[in-house]
């Protein structure tokens, strides 16, 4: 399938699965009601998280959510 270089459009070295080695690793976003919500704000909108997968053995290498300026002060 691919490295997450491809995947994800970052420019970083490709990264391996540390469970299986494998070097196929793809881009899933969990959203909904699963979205990550600043702590101290009511009522405010969240950010999905992302999450690189390796698409050998399922194992989840790296999330992180999509709009980081959310959470700042």
């Amino acid at each position: 399938m691919g490295n997450v270089e491809e995947k994800t459009g970052k420019t970083e070295e490709a990264q391996q699965c540390p469970k299986c080695g494998s070097r196929e690793l793809g881009k899933g976003r969990q959203s909904g009601y699963a979205a990550v919500v600043p702590q101290d704000g009511f009522f405010r909108i969240g950010a999905s998280i992302i999450h690189v997968i390796c698409t050998e053995c399922g194992y989840i290498v790296e999330s992180y959510v999509d709009k980081p300026q959310k959470f700042k002060e």
